[in-house]
């Protein structure tokens, strides 16, 4: 077993990046089909992630519910990834991963497998461990919560086991029978002894009643749930009426264990004269004031505010006002000492004991016609329950589907902020908007993504401007996310819609994004995403220019000649400095590429930095850039050329700079450099001759291979004007001259 050899902080980032890496490829895995792109995209990262977390000795992460722990410390992150990692591995019955070996991509996607198991599977094949333990690897180990002792918690529950007669009596209950078995009767005598195991079948049978994504249908299962306990009830009077008391008392108990909603509608339901026990007029005596306050209490602590079903409940139980008053004193006293589950406030819970539910009257809430449907819903459920599922239902559910829900919450922030007018809830409200598109950027959804972003540039300049400061804070935060870079490694793999969403998110962003978008480069030949990485920075523009000379300091020589690239693309003065120390590499791949660009940019600037980098080079280096220069084959070079001659002093040590530059030039059939060829084939020095000859003969010869009508006719010029030698020299040059 290697020993770790990372530090503190490497391991820290390490493990950062291997939670959020997992939950994204575990949703993506539940999202598409194993062959989708997206799969196979954050199969990639997944294997990059566990082989860097790897790569410094083995990396050993337990599990808790709310928290990942690295050597028995909470692993320290502000990220929701990492407590939605822990989440989803707990939730798999898993304990503790530990990653030894670099994973390969098949046994990453078999993880995905077998994390992916329903929960009746995976507990039936005896655990993600034991599942595990049959796949042929040794990079990743699994250890699991102790499944046996929790089977056998589950199987030896006294009353509420789960055997076979728990079973019959559950389908019994479903299938609205009347009648039990001896045995049956027997448990249900044992049953009614025990609160928890009340609770249990209580459970088991109304989690028949639910839509297909799960939501309860909360007045079928309350109708179930009081079947249960009238069940429940014949069974005591007929074999043990002497206990119905202690029963009733213990049914009241169990009722305020139910699920709020679920209670509250069970007490509404009406019973028919013909039922042998009126078990809802019997719970309702039963209920103490503890016990009323009790779910008074888990009913104000649930999402949502209280209706008139609630006060009507609360007027049942406690007719008179005085057990009214106690019953509300007891209900704040429990909001204030326990913790419900609840995200509302406590103090606009107590304002709703206070004002709604002494008031009785939600007319200052809700609308009329909003209360009505309301009041019905319950009725219209049963009514549905009975007839079965109506057409429109999958209509229905596919508004409640994942990218609904999604679209819904992303309009509901970006409505919250337009509509915002105090500065400190704006801000509040920014930082919840890039949260959310963080999370939506690591689950792929980058059209969800683009509205948030744009809604917070345009709330920057929108007068009146109110948190300007802090919607810039937000998209800064999501530029330079982790979870932005990952999103901009996967340009390639992006459909064309994906990728417009992704530059409209880069465009309202802004220059934060850039190194996002450098990480896109990771191969030498490029490739779709490195193209349009390039087609995202260049539409930045000049802005951009900071966020890539920041970068030319990477050692890959490819990063080096993209930056050169894009620099050359976007065109301006502010480039030539970064330009022109990628043209001071060594690397011939990088000059040419700073090179061309250099040529693009038509400023002074530009020919001084191609001066310098030719004066100060020799060799292969030099002959390099000529090269570059002349392989533009584009007449925007010959000015900057020109230039170069201008600033040159063939009689001291930029002899070989002049005659590389006249040679350059000699490949282009363009004039507007003649003026600067004959004033350098004109220069003297006495003392020099030799030099002088060398720079005549080579603006004579430049002349007669740029060979247009004005060259003739520089020579000419040369011919008749020049010193005696000059002369001599241009004549010459003239006779060699093919005839026009």
């Amino acid at each position: 077993m290697s020993q770790r050899t990372a530090s503190p902080a490497e391991v820290t980032r390490h493990a950062v990046a291997l939670a959020r890496a997992i939950t994204v490829a575990q949703r993506t895995w539940s999202f598409y089909p194993s062959e989708h792109s997206a799969v196979a995209l954050a199969v990639e990262r997944l294997v990059a992630a566990a082989a860097a977390a790897a790569a410094g000795g083995m990396m050993q992460v337990a599990v808790t519910p709310h928290q990942l722990l690295i050597d028995g410390l909470p692993l320290e992150s502000t990220e929701l990834s990492v407590s939605d990692c822990a989440a989803l591995l707990h939730d798999r019955d898993v304990l503790q991963i530990t990653f030894m070996l670099p994973p390969s991509e098949a046994v990453v996607r078999a993880l995905l497998g077998v994390l992916s198991l329903d929960r009746q599977t995976r507990r039936e094949r005896g655990g993600p461990a034991v599942v595990w333990a049959e796949e042929t690897q040794n990079a990743i180990l699994l250890e699991q919560i102790d499944y046996q002792e929790l089977l056998e918690r589950e199987v030896d529950e006294g009353a509420a086991r789960r055997d076979a007669t728990w079973k019959a009596i559950v389908r019994s209950i479903i299938m609205g029978r009347s009648t039990f078995a001896p045995g049956e009767q027997q448990r249900l005598l044992d049953i009614s002894r025990d609160v928890g195991a009340i609770g249990e079948l209580a459970k088991d049978t109304a989690e028949a009643f639910s839509t297909p994504d799960g939501s309860p249908l909360v007045t079928t299962q309350a109708a179930t749930v009081l079947a249960v306990y009238r069940h429940i009830a014949k069974t005591v009077a007929a074999l043990e009426p002497d206990r119905m008391q202690e029963v009733m008392g213990t049914l009241a108990l169990a009722s305020t264990n139910l699920e709020s909603s679920t209670a509250l509608a069970m007490m509404l339901q009406e019973e028919s004269a013909s039922e042998g026990v009126p078990i809802v007029g019997a719970l309702k005596r039963a209920f103490d004031d503890q016990q009323v306050a009790m779910l008074l209490a888990r009913a104000l602590s649930s999402p949502g505010h209280p209706t008139s079903r609630l006060a009507s409940v609360l007027d049942t139980l406690a007719p008179d006002a005085d057990r009214k008053r106690r019953v509300l004193t007891l209900a704040k006293r429990l909001i204030s000492e326990r913790d419900f589950g609840s995200k509302r406030p406590i103090d606009d819970i107590r304002q709703s004991l206070d004002e709604l539910l002494l008031k009785y009257n939600e007319a200052e809430y809700v609308s009329t016609d909003y209360r009505k449907s309301m009041d019905e819903a319950g009725g219209r459920a049963a009514d549905l329950a009975a007839r079965g599922l109506p057409a429109e239902m999958p209509a229905w559910l596919d508004t409640l589907a994942y990218e609904s829900v999604r679209r819904l919450s992303g309009q509901l922030l970006i409505d919250l902020l337009r509509n915002e007018t105090q500065a400190e809830r704006m801000g509040d409200t920014a930082r919840d908007m890039a949260a959310f598109a963080d999370e939506l950027l690591l689950a792929g959804a980058l059209g969800g993504v683009a509205p948030i972003v744009t809604e917070l540039s345009v709330a920057i300049t929108r007068p009146p401007a109110l948190a300007p400061e802090a919607c810039r804070r937000a998209l800064d935060s999501i530029g330079t996310s982790d979870a932005l870079a990952e999103a901009a490694t996967g340009l390639g793999d992006q459909s064309r819609e994906e990728f417009a969403s992704f530059e409209t998110i880069v465009v309202a962003l802004g220059v934060v994004t850039v190194p996002a978008l450098l990480g896109a480069y990771q191969k030498e030949d490029g490739g779709l995403a490195a193209e349009r990485a390039s087609a995202l920075l260049v539409k930045l523009g000049p802005d951009a220019i900071a966020g890539l000379t920041a970068a030319i300091d990477d050692p890959r020589w490819f990063i080096q000649r993209e930056l050169a690239r894009l620099l050359g693309l976007i065109g301006t003065a502010a480039a030539v400095p970064p330009l022109a120390t990628l043209l001071r590499r060594s690397d011939t791949r990088v000059m040419q590429a700073a090179v061309s660009s250099l040529a693009r940019i038509d400023d002074p600037a530009a020919s001084r930095a191609m001066y310098t980098v030719l004066k100060s080079t020799a060799g292969p280096a030099r002959a390099a850039v000529i090269a570059a220069l002349v392989g533009l084959k584009t007449a925007r070079v010959v000015p900057m050329l020109g230039r170069i001659l201008d600033d040159s002093d063939p009689f001291g040590d930029d002899l070989s700079v002049v005659l590389d530059t006249l040679d350059a030039l000699s490949a282009f059939r363009d004039d507007r450099a003649l003026p600067q060829i004959m004033t350098m084939t004109r220069r003297r020095r006495w003392l020099s001759w030799g030099k002088t000859r060398r720079l005549r003969d080579a603006g004579l010869r430049t002349l007669a291979r740029i060979g247009t009508d004005r060259a003739r006719q520089a020579i000419d010029s040369l011919a008749r004007t020049g010193d005696y030698f000059l002369r001599r020299r241009a004549a010459a040059a003239l006779k060699r001259l093919p005839p026009p």
